[in-house]
Formats: C-alpha cells, sequence, structure tokens
C-alpha cells in the first residue's frame, strides 16, 4: 500500500508542478579566459523539494512519509563569461514539470602548482519555484505555491588527461530555505543537502560533450534522510 501511495503522490504531482533543483555540475575546475564567453545547454535529473515538504495524502489527508528521495528531469541552460585569470561568472536557468529554477555562480580557480590539475570553489545561489493550477479538482494536490531560496558551495577538483578529455569530481553543500503556501497552509522548512557528483568533459576546441552521474543527499521535514541518483548530459561551448 505504501508504495501504491507513492506511485499516487508522484503521478499528481506530475500533473501539478514541482519544484525541482538543478543538481548537475556542467563544469571543471578550469575557468573561462577574461571576457571570453561560454553557453551550454543540459537535459539531466535533479532533485524534487516538493517530496522534502509536505505532501498530503489524497485518500486520509495525513503527511506523507517517504523513504527516499525523488529524481525527476530538468531541462537546462546556463551561460557565463571569464572575468580574470582566475574567475568567472555564471547563470543558469531550468524548467521541469512547471517549475522553474535559476541558479548564479562565481567560480574561483585556487592556487594549486600542478600542470595537469585544477582546483576551484564555486559558490552560488539558487532559486526554485512552481505554482499548482489551485483548483479543486481529482488531479490536482492542494500545494498552491512552492518556493525556495539557497546557497550552495561546490569544490572542483580536475584533472586534464589530455588535451580533448579532463575528469572532474565535486562535493557540494548546500542550503534551501523552502515555503509552501496553501489555502490553510503556510510552512518554512530548511533543508539540508550534500551532494557528490563525477563527470568527464569531452572537447573539440571549444565544444564540449559532458556525461556525469553522481548522488544527492537530504533529510525530509517529514521521513527519513534519503538519497536520490542524479545525472546529466550537457553540451555546450567554452571559447
Amino acid at each position: 500500500m505504501k508504495k501504491i501511495g507513492l506511485y499516487l503522490v508522484v503521478l499528481l504531482m506530475f500533473l501539478s508542478g514541482c519544484a525541482v533543483m538543478n543538481t548537475s555540475m556542467m563544469e571543471t575546475a578550469e575557468t573561462a579566459k577574461p571576457g571570453h564567453p561560454k553557453f551550454g545547454v543540459e537535459y539531466g535529473y535533479g532533485l524534487d523539494l516538493t517530496s522534502t515538504m509536505l505532501i498530503t495524502s489524497v485518500e486520509n489527508e495525513t503527511n506523507f512519509d517517504a523513504t527516499g528521495l525523488l529524481s525527476l528531469p530538468v531541462y537546462g541552460m546556463k551561460v557565463g563569461v571569464g572575468l580574470t585569470d582566475k574567475m568567472d561568472i555564471n547563470g543558469k536557468f531550468w524548467v521541469s514539470f512547471g517549475g522553474v529554477g535559476s541558479k548564479i555562480y562565481i567560480k574561483h580557480r585556487l592556487p594549486y602548482d600542478s600542470e595537469n590539475a585544477s582546483l576551484a570553489i564555486m559558490p552560488g545561489l539558487t532559486f526554485v519555484t512552481t505554482e499548482s493550477d489551485d483548483e479543486d479538482e481529482e488531479n490536482s494536490l492542494d500545494i498552491a505555491e512552492i518556493n525556495s531560496y539557497g546557497f550552495e558551495i561546490p569544490f572542483l577538483a580536475t584533472y586534464r588527461v589530455g588535451e580533448a578529455l579532463a575528469v572532474t569530481g565535486m562535493a557540494r553543500y548546500s542550503a534551501d530555505f523552502i515555503s509552501i503556501v496553501e489555502a490553510d497552509i503556510d510552512e518554512a522548512f530548511m533543508l539540508n543537502r550534500f551532494g557528490i557528483v563525477g563527470g568527464l568533459s569531452l572537447e573539440l576546441g571549444p565544444l564540449y560533450f559532458r556525461p556525469e552521474v553522481g548522488v544527492e543527499m537530504a533529510s525530509q521535514k517529514y521521513g527519513n534522510f534519503g538519497l536520490a541518483p542524479i545525472f546529466a548530459i550537457g553540451a555546450g561551448f567554452d571559447f
């Protein structure tokens, strides 16, 4: 019965709109040259913030308690530009099942004396929002609006195997301040997340192709500490 309830809630979330956090990396620890732009598009699976907050059962109006976290599809794009020899600034925008999200972040390359390896930090601010139809229908959740404001501090390490191939790993801490506004509910919740992502950067001149996989860890408001598998595929240009 619990599994049936989980599938039902997921289906209703699809129909109502979801707040999904883009948990992809799509970067290396290397930075763009000063004044040089970069652009990319991506598809992947990110962490659904709705399932970490208050979800009520359609049948008995009790809090839904899941033992894991949900990963849902996101479609995104990013743009950036180099500021200095060791710093660039970037913006990312994504959509997923009626929700939208954005992130602005700065990548700063750390001092590290190695010909093939690079280290960087990539702090950023995130915003995700979704709004249901807020209609009294069978195929609607009672949630009217979900907003998330947050920050993240990723640490990246890249090892360049050759001119056309680099391997990157990332460890990230994130905090999301999530609020739900409903007809009779106005709740807020701080979600602490930890992510580990690994990926490849396959390059042909400025053109790159980047597959990556990882896991996102978080503690739900109603439920247990959970894990969500994440992956993404992206392509773009780093000039």
